[in-house]
């Protein structure tokens, strides 16, 4: 027998095993579709024989078994939700004064920047000191905030205009009573502003008030509505003033007010008119007409008796409330700097270890033996990570990890090593050299895109999670990689002349 005889024979054995095979399934496809066919006609004879009242009741239990069964593949096979870095981190921000004061001083150790968060604190300090309410004017641009703060605090240098965005700052002005209510009114920019950091400080000002007075000239916007949504999970008291009332006739305004209340029934909505200019029209006794402008009133008496009432029913409660409000704000700043600082301290580390792996691929001695550094260094690396994020991560499960991360590496070795071959040949000198600084370029790109999906991972979630980690490493590795590989072909390169 010829060695080209022996595949043919093969095949045709091949061939023939196949052939029995789908003649088997094709057999018994038949005999289970004929089987069920059987049964469904006995079951429709069945069927037929029942009374009425058993039909009905057979279909409705049939009809609860079939949604028995889709609720539980549904709970079964839908895929999981990933919660927001927020949601997974927020239960453990500081909830009062002195847990906040204690993480403050463990962040100065560890170098964090902790000056916004602090200054929270000295702002609530200074206005705990005071014997005053703050309430913050909210709302979208031209609603009429600055013209309302105008009419209560009787202030004639707030800036009004009819264009949108008049206010590009926080400005507080005095309104002061007989009665000792002592009011800071904040005029703040608008939600809809263009500039992002206009929106935050407005937003941040809200959190740092006793009540917030969300103006409105009409209907609200989807927008609007999410503002108001925003508001409400920050727990600040609320009012909404819907203002410019003399644009609407008496049952329009009516008409108005009843679908925001019925919108917003858990917050107070009252008509208000800031005043302002209004144009009227002068007939002279020979029937000349000529224009003029002349003040408006403004109504703002419902408004003022609300804000009144408000303070007589929080009492003690306004100050206690805008205090946890300032220390949530100075605990979230404080998180955001410590994400920032392990952000930053994590590319570091990365880096580092990016270098060092890099390095002892070109050091390798023996066939292999870069591969035995690289998973030493693989583990060292997710170690100090985690470490940085304060994670518990057993050694057993890092190693695990690095496991199944070099399995997903190996899959795609030779086409990582094709492709640093031919970036290297690129450089003049070196286009030509094999082993040790092809393995370091890929070893950086290896490296790297592992670093980064630990980071990622434990930014995202403040815990190892292998899968999620393994994903974000899949989408390094499958990125477009030939622009990083000729950054590390310049590194690697740098370094063998050196040691040339």
């Amino acid at each position: 027998m010829t060695e080209q005889q022996v595949p043919t024979s093969q095949k045709r054995i091949l061939r023939l095993l196949l052939f029995v095979a789908l003649l088997f399934l094709l057999l018994l496809a038949l005999l289970i579709m004929l089987q069920l066919t059987e049964s469904a006609l006995s079951v429709w004879q069945m069927l037929d024989q029942l009374s009425p009242a058993l039909l009905v009741v057979y279909a409705v239990g049939l009809f609860g078994f079939a949604l028995l069964v889709s609720i539980l593949s549904w709970l079964l096979l839908r895929p999981a939700k990933r919660k927001p870095a927020e949601q997974v981190l927020g239960a453990s921000l500081p909830r009062d004064r002195e847990s906040l004061t204690e993480a403050l001083q463990q962040a100065d150790s560890q170098g964090i920047d902790t000056a916004g968060a602090r200054q929270e604190l000295r702002e609530l300090d200074r206005r705990a000191a005071q014997m005053t309410l703050y309430v913050v004017f909210f709302g979208a641009v031209s609603a009429g905030k600055s013209a309302l703060i105008k009419a209560i605090a009787a202030a004639e240098d707030i800036e009004v205009d009819p264009r949108a965005g008049t206010t590009r700052r926080i400005a507080h002005y005095e309104y002061a009573e007989g009665e000792g209510v002592n009011l800071q009114l904040t005029d703040a920019p608008g939600i809809l502003d263009t500039d992002p950091e206009h929106v935050h400080m407005a937003r941040e000002e809200a959190r740092r008030a006793h009540l917030v007075i969300y103006v409105c000239d009409g209907e609200l916007t989807r927008d609007q509505y999410q503002e108001l949504e925003v508001l409400k999970a920050l727990e600040r008291p609320l009012i909404v003033a819907l203002n410019k009332q003399d644009r609407y006739s008496e049952e329009d305004l009516k008409a108005i007010l009843a679908r925001l209340r019925e919108r917003l029934p858990e917050i107070e909505v009252i008509p208000v008119q800031a005043g302002g200019k209004e144009q009227i029209t002068r007939i002279d006794d020979s029937g000349k007409e000529w224009y003029e402008l002349r003040d408006r009133e403004a109504k703002i008496g419902e408004l003022m008796s609300a804000i009144k009432l408000r303070i007589e029913s929080e009492g003690e409660r306004f100050d206690a409330r805008r205090d946890e409000s300032l220390v949530r704000l100075g605990a979230e700043k404080l998180h955001l700097a410590t994400q920032t600082h392990r952000r930053q301290e994590g590319e570091k580390l990365v880096r580092q270890y990016t270098g060092k792996a890099m390095v002892g691929a070109m050091a390798a001695i023996s066939p292999g033996s870069d591969v035995l550094i690289q998973g030493y260094l693989g583990v060292q690396m997710v170690k100090a990570l985690t470490s940085l994020y304060e994670v518990k991560a057993r050694e057993v499960d890092v190693e695990h990890f690095i496991d199944l991360a070099s399995q997903n590496v190996g899959k795609r070795m030779t086409l990582l090593l094709a492709m640093t071959g031919n970036v290297l040949k690129a450089f003049p000198g070196v286009g030509t050299v094999t082993g040790g600084l092809i393995h370091a370029v890929a070893y950086g790109l290896i490296f790297e895109g592992l670093g980064k999906a630990v980071v990622k991972t434990l930014q995202e979630s403040g815990t190892l999670k292998t899968v999620q980690a393994l994903d974000y490493f899949e989408e390094a590795l499958s990125g477009d990689l030939e622009s990083r590989a000729k950054y590390f072909a310049r590194l690697a390169v740098e370094e063998f002349r050196k040691k040339e």
